[in-house]
């Protein structure tokens, strides 16, 4: 599910990239306008604005954005989390040749949750070994306090990993451009995908039966309306589940699961946007909890 691109204006070199012109071959074509020619993050200056930025608008009906110490009844973060947010980008293109980093996230409508019981299972499938599952037997009821008409701009810029330019176990997939791994190159491929409404998996706000929708937006989507939402401590929240640093060691070829490692920082909002703060800043300061 996705809406169609609105309004995007530029005068800025566009990108040549690989896109379908038949079944049969491909063919070199120019990003439409709003693709922009990318140079790395400038590193020694880190005030600097990096020029890798995307700006992805996604709404829906529904969100559950569980809080890690609700066990059982899931209760909501009242803003979309970083790890969720990731998720959404990752959605409509991942590599492990690049990592995702959310920057900032807007809240364009008012926060309103809303509280459900629903029937659910309390057993797992093995996707490994499927059997079969008599629901009537593992039912049960739980409590959800979830939002409802969610609506968020997020800011993220792209970052490669050590894992870009070295040798892979597959061939790349189809519609990703030859030449070496380069953020110009996988900037491209996300705004081609994010346009045509293509994704790996259908986007989602916490729970798979919350979809999202999206659309490239720009960084004047940020703005949000003065008075929409009050300015405040959102206390600590879920960082991130997963190790995000990839190790300079691994073995060319090969994909390491990443390890488990909760961490949390403090959220605040402020004029309707959430800043969220760098992996490295993050871990240095909690360390995280295996």
């Amino acid at each position: 599910m996705w809406h169609p691109l609105r309004g995007a204006g530029s005068t800025i070199t566009p990108v040549p990239v690989v896109s379908r012109r038949s079944t049969t071959g491909y063919r070199l074509a120019s990003l439409r306008e709003g693709c922009q020619r990318v140079k790395p993050f400038n590193t020694a200056n880190p005030t600097m604005k990096p020029e890798n930025l995307v700006h992805l608008r996604v709404w829906g009906d529904l969100a559950c954005f569980t809080r890690p110490e609700m066990k059982v009844e899931r209760v909501s973060y009242p803003v979309i989390t970083p790890s969720a947010a990731r998720g959404l980008l990752e959605s409509i293109l991942y590599k492990p040749q690049f990592r995702w980093r959310v920057r900032r996230v807007a809240v364009k409508k008012p926060i309103r949750f809303l509280a459900f019981r629903r029937n659910e299972v309390k057993s797992r499938l093995s996707p490994r070994k499927p059997e079969p599952l008599l629901a009537d037997e593992d039912r049960t009821q739980r409590n959800t306090l979830a939002l409802r008409d969610v609506e968020y701009v997020i800011e993220a810029s792209l970052h490669l990993t050590p894992l870009a330019n070295l040798p892979r176990r597959k061939s790349p997939c189809a519609d990703e451009p030859d030449g070496e791994d380069s953020l110009v190159k996988y900037l491209a491929m996300f705004q081609r995908r994010a346009e045509k409404g293509q994704c790996f998996a259908q986007p989602c706000f916490g729970c798979r039966e919350f979809p999202a929708h999206f659309e490239l937006a720009d960084e004047s989507a940020l703005r949000v309306s003065s008075g929409l939402n009050p300015d405040a401590d959102l206390g600590l929240m879920l960082y991130d589940v997963f190790n995000l640093d990839v190790s300079r060691d691994q073995k060319p070829g090969k994909v390491e699961k990443p390890q488990p490692r909760v961490t949390f920082f403090r959220a605040a909002l402020k004029d309707g946007v959430m800043n969220v703060p760098d992996w490295a800043e993050v871990k240095s300061q909690l360390g995280g909890a295996e």
